[in-house]
Formats: structure tokens, sequence, C-alpha cells
């Protein structure tokens, strides 16, 4: 990190002994060379002020706190009871993990007493922490989380294809998860090819922070697990990712 001359703030009392102590035979070179480092050790006051400000924000910092803020949200739900559309859940909890922390940036910059702050980016630099930078790291975050919960969709689909399950007639007793099995594989079956159930799974999560499901969110007010957001995939997709969640999750 470069820091430019302004204000000298340090040694100052070196090169003023120098002078002072005439007495002594400081010899000349070396007196001047002293001097020429006190004005190497100065600071602007642009580099004092981000000392002063610096916050603990960085990448990894928001990932965490996403990830905290999705766990947060979550609600128990009974454990005797059958989960269904544990996929659509979860998006739902992404999306508003994703709101509220969006919206806490956007009201921090529009504070009139907000002062600027300054944080370390990756390559250790000292730079203005600005709104789009916060919402750049939350982007992120998202992204990241959308990633792995995308690969661990197909990767439990394709265990899903190794454990093998009884389903015992019921009648009319049958539970909702036992119904959809038969279709929810064949659904699966079809989407057998390498990507497919987790670029389905990716375009799910990244459209549900777009604009008109911000909106929604925002405006909703009723359980968060009744809410159906508009995730772009096709309802034989969104009905197979549901259905590999809700296996796992039956089977927990």
């Amino acid at each position: 990190m470069k820091i430019y001359n302004n204000t000298n703030i340090t040694y100052s009392a070196i090169e003023h002994n120098s002078r002072k102590n005439t007495k002594q035979n400081v010899p000349a070179d070396l007196e001047k060379k002293m001097t020429q480092y006190t004005d190497t050790l100065s600071i602007s006051k642009t580099g004092q002020e981000s000392f002063r400000h610096l916050s603990s924000v960085s990448s990894m910092d928001y990932q965490n706190r996403f990830e905290k803020e999705v766990t947060d949200i979550f609600v128990k739900e009974d454990t005797e009871s059958v989960k269904t559309d544990s996929f659509e859940h979860h998006v739902n909890r992404m999306a508003e993990a994703y709101n509220k922390m969006k919206n806490s940036i956007e009201e921090k910059y529009a504070e009139q007493d907000y002062e600027p702050e300054y944080y370390v980016t990756e390559s250790g630099k000292i730079e203005e922490l600005t709104k789009e930078k916060e919402l750049d790291m939350l982007n992120q975050a998202y992204e990241n989380h959308s990633n792995f919960m995308a690969t661990s969709t197909e990767i439990w689909s394709e265990l899903q294809d190794f454990t093998p399950s009884v389903v015992y007639h019921k009648g009319s007793g049958q539970t909702a998860n036992e119904q959809n099995i038969g279709e929810n594989q064949e659904n699966t079956a079809k989407s057998k090819e390498k990507g497919v159930i987790q670029n389905s799974a990716y375009q799910a999560f990244l459209s549900a922070i777009q604009s008109d499901n911000q909106k929604l969110l925002q405006q909703y007010s009723g359980d968060w697990k009744d809410l159906r957001l508009n995730l772009n995939v096709s309802d034989g997709d969104r009905k197979m990712l549901n259905g590999i969640w809700d296996y796992y999750a039956n089977k927990r």
C-alpha cells in the first residue's frame, strides 16, 4: 500500500534533535539522510481517515452472514409430519435472507449521518466501501450458496437411484409423498443427462431474487412456506426438484 505525503507524523523528534544538538558532531551526510527519511514517513488525511473508519466487511464475512441468515429463517417443522415442497421452501429461505440483507445495505447508505467506511480488498489494498461493492459481495455469497445447493441436488438425485424403496399400498391413506414417488422417478429419469438437474436448480435459485420476486417478498404477509415464487422452470422440473428434496427430507 502506498502512503502519500501530506502531513509529517513520525520521526520529527529525530529531525528536531539532530538540528538542536549542534554540540554533537553529527556528520552532515547522516543528518541529510535522516531529514530525507522523515519526509517519506508521512501520511495523507485520506489515509488517516481510512484507518479510523476501517470496516470488517469482506467477501468471506458476507458468505458467513448469508449462511447464518438462511439458517435463522429456517422454521423447524413437526418431525412426525410428511415434508413436502422441501426444495421450494429452501428457495424461499434463500430469497428472504437475500432480501433482508439487501434492504439493510440500502438503508445503511440512505442514512443522513452515514460516514464513509473503508475495507481491505482481497488483494490487500484499502479502498472506500460503497453500496455497489457491498451488493456485489452479497450477490457473490448468494451465487456461491446456489452453486453448492444445486450441485448437492444433482448428487442427491444420483444417490436416490441406488437406494431401493418399497411403497406399500395404503389405499386412501397413502401419503402425498408416496403418491409422488413414481412421478418423481420418471421426471428424474428424463433428466439423467449430466448437469441438467444442477442447471435447473441453479436457474430456480437465481430466479428467486429477480425484481418481481423481491417485490412479492416485501408485500407478502402470509406463511412463507405457502409462498410460490416465479422460478422460471417448467412445472415438471419444479415437481422433480421438490421430489428429490422431499425424498431426503423424509428420510432424515
